[in-house]
């Protein structure tokens, strides 16, 4: 993968918001167990694939001699 530190940036902010609707559709009424468990599974699926942007985007900053910016 050979992303530029805003195309990084701009993946990390949208698998955020995607996981704010997912606290989002958490709080709806109604929900059933098996629905509330696949929103639950997808959005640490979306934590860990966000982890991994940003330790990837870390390591290009170290490599580029930046600082790490918190997103």
């Amino acid at each position: 993968m050979n992303l530029s530190a805003k195309a990084l940036r701009f993946v990390i902010e949208a698998l955020h918001h995607y996981q704010e609707y997912h606290d989002h559709r958490l709080r709806q009424e109604g929900l059933t167990e098996e629905e509330v468990s696949d929103i639950v599974n997808d959005r640490q699926y979306l934590e860990a694939i966000k982890k991994d942007f940003e330790k990837y985007r870390d390591e290009l900053m170290r490599q580029r001699g930046g600082v790490k910016a918190d997103a």
